[in-house]
């Protein structure tokens, strides 16, 4: 009876803690050059608002962990996008990634809370032919602030 009770104990334990485990997708992906080009958008978010206009999306969330494309522009030859950010982060951290069709990624802005909790830009970049894709980040427990405008291609909301 008693090793009966320690197998259901520990079965009820690893049952308890495997989703925290599995369900950290921002821990997972927010280093994972390979999950960050690849095609799916995985993450998990709390207390979400978000808008769109145009050419520029904005949101704020309490929690968001994971990742998700906020810019997609097919190109049909090289051509030079004006895009503008602004990311804030309070609690974890959070960046902007450019995801190239040939699944290079490069960082446009990081930010950590505490530290470089804030940034903002306006630039170009030179989308080439094909998919590119702009992602926002968060790790694990991040809480933020952002706005995008692209002059070129669709922009989304975080989640849509």
């Amino acid at each position: 009876m008693k090793r009966m009770w320690k197998i259901i104990t520990a079965a009820g334990l690893s049952v308890l803690l495997l989703p925290g485990c599995v369900m950290n997708t921002g821990a997972r992906v927010y280093d994972n050059e390979r999950a960050l080009s690849g095609e799916a958008n995985s993450y998990n978010l709390t207390n979400y608002s978000g808008a769109q206009s145009d050419h520029t999306v904005s949101g704020s969330a309490e929690k968001l962990e994971g990742m998700d494309t906020i810019w997609e522009f097919d190109a049909d030859e090289a051509e030079e996008v004006n895009i503008s950010y602004s990311l804030t982060v309070t609690s974890g951290k959070a960046k902007l990634v450019y995801v190239s069709p040939d699944g290079i990624v490069s960082t446009l802005a990081e930010c950590i809370a505490g530290e470089e909790s804030e940034k903002s830009a306006s630039d170009s970049i030179e989308a080439k032919a094909g998919e590119n894709r702009i992602r926002l980040v968060g790790a694990e427990g991040t809480s933020l602030e952002y706005e995008f405008t692209a002059d070129a291609g669709e922009v989304e909301p975080f989640g849509d």
